[in-house]
């Protein structure tokens, strides 16, 4: 029974040793064709030359087993003899940007024109580059701990690992200025970057940091070229961007000059954390129709209505502030037949975004009537400061106003819906005629003075 069951096991022990069997079979084939054969043909030819003699040494030569050893003693002694010739020759590896080690107070002391970096030149035999390239802790060191203030001539070391290797480092010396370490006390700066790539309804209203100044420290005639220090509010480093506070971690500080420069001085800290407060602040607006350009001769607008009157309008409360109303122009010139058509709304100035970004106006057209509405009071605009006008007599203080339209927009209108005025920009004390200006609550209708110019007195 135990047999049979350790048939199994030795079946599988060679399995596995019959491919370790078959490699090292092979490298044997390749040793005895490439230099036991060849060196033992050669010794075979040697010893036939004694073989017709019954010395010892001849008999020894043409025993098969001492050529076999003898030949490869041979190869040996042809290896070593290779490899010790191939060793005493020289050879160089370069190891470029390797990093500077600086050893000194950093808190007392900085120290400008150090390299960053160095190459260093190994020299030796390949074997010996090979064992130092694997010692990665070799370090690079500038010593200053015991230097002081001021411009110094500076070593450059390498302390190489292995003894027989020959290390060169390119620069081997650096000049190096010491100065003492100063601080100062700087108010951080808010600068956001990134802004436009809100999302358009979005806008910051309020930054706070977690802490309002901060220490800048180096050499004195650096701390006094420091004009502001920055915090780089980047938006786009803020992660799931909602409206309220948003937590913006290890914002960077940096230090600028009065030309807007970067300034190589350490700042305490060097990171700052933010709450950016984002709002949605937003407004309701109406769309103000305007016409522009002359429909066909004997026509005119009836009305004008859009496939949206109102708008919701995005940014800070300031630009909200400053819109009340969007124009949508309306180009009706040589229009003959009633039409619809579209219109792209632009979003105001400081406006972040708009609801709606294009309407459709409706154009509907009537017959051209017209009518004279009397007695239209003129006003004055623009009379500098400290100066009177009157106008030169009673014809000159209102004028006719001849009002073309449909029947049904001129038919309402009265005095109250239109008005006169002459513009005074620039004129000074004396008599002057000037150009009357008509302008009325309806847009759809023109209106034109009877009267286009009057004369008016100003005095002081």
């Amino acid at each position: 029974m135990s047999n049979k069951n350790n048939k199994p096991k030795f079946k599988g022990l060679k399995k596995i040793l019959k491919p370790i069997y078959a490699f090292f079979k092979g490298i044997y084939k390749i040793i005895d064709k490439i230099i036991i054969t060849p060196l033992s043909k050669l010794l075979l030819r040697i010893s036939n030359l004694f073989s017709k003699n019954d010395r010892p040494l001849d008999r020894l030569f043409n025993n098969k087993s001492f050529l076999i050893v003898l030949a490869l003693a041979l190869a040996c002694l042809a290896f070593f003899t290779i490899d010790r010739q191939g060793s005493r020759t020289q050879s160089a590896n370069i190891e470029y940007g390797k990093p500077v080690t600086v050893l000194y107070n950093e808190e007392a002391y900085v120290v400008e024109g150090l390299p960053e970096t160095v190459d260093i030149t190994m020299i030796g035999r390949k074997s010996d580059l090979y064992l130092a390239k694997q010692y990665p802790n070799d370090k690079v060191t500038i010593d200053l701990r015991d230097l002081k203030e001021g411009s110094h001539r500076v070593k450059i070391k390498y302390n190489g690992s292995v003894s027989s290797v020959e290390y060169k480092v390119d620069p081997s010396y650096a000049t190096v200025v010491i100065y003492e370490k100063e601080s100062i006390t700087r108010q951080i700066t808010k600068e956001v970057l990134n802004e436009n790539k809100l999302e358009s309804k979005y806008s910051i209203s309020n930054i706070t940091y977690a802490r309002d100044d901060v220490y800048v420290k180096g050499a004195k005639y650096k701390l006094d070229q420091v004009a502001t220090v920055k915090a780089l509010v980047d938006v786009t480093k803020i992660t799931n961007i909602k409206a309220g506070e948003n937590t913006l971690k290890e914002i960077p500080l940096i230090a600028y000059d009065s030309n807007g420069d970067k300034l190589d001085v350490e700042i305490v800290p060097a990171t700052i954390d933010a709450t950016v407060t984002i709002s949605t602040n937003s407004k309701e607006v109406p769309f103000i129709v305007l016409p522009e350009g002359d429909v066909k001769f004997g026509k005119s607008i009836e009305s004008i209505e859009l496939s949206q009157n109102k708008v919701t309008i995005y940014g800070d409360n300031k630009a909200l502030a400053d819109v009340t109303s969007i124009p949508v122009k309306v180009d009706v010139t040589d229009l003959e037949d009633n039409a619809s058509i579209t219109i792209n709304i632009t979003k105001p100035t400081g406006i972040k975004d708009i609801s709606v970004k294009a309407v459709v106006a409706k154009v509907t057209l009537g017959e051209t009537k017209e009518k004279t509405i009397d007695n239209i009071n003129i006003e004055t605009r623009n009379l500098g400061s400290g100066l009177v006008v009157q106008a030169a007599s009673q014809q000159d203080s209102s004028v006719p106003v001849i009002v073309k339209g449909t029947e049904r927009n001129i038919s309402s209108l009265t005095t109250d819906d239109i008005t006169a005025y002459v513009d005074l920009q620039g004129l000074g004390v004396g008599e002057h005629k000037v150009a009357v200006n008509v302008t009325g609550s309806n847009l759809n209708v023109s209106y034109k003075p009877k009267t286009t110019t009057i004369t008016i007195i100003i005095r002081k």
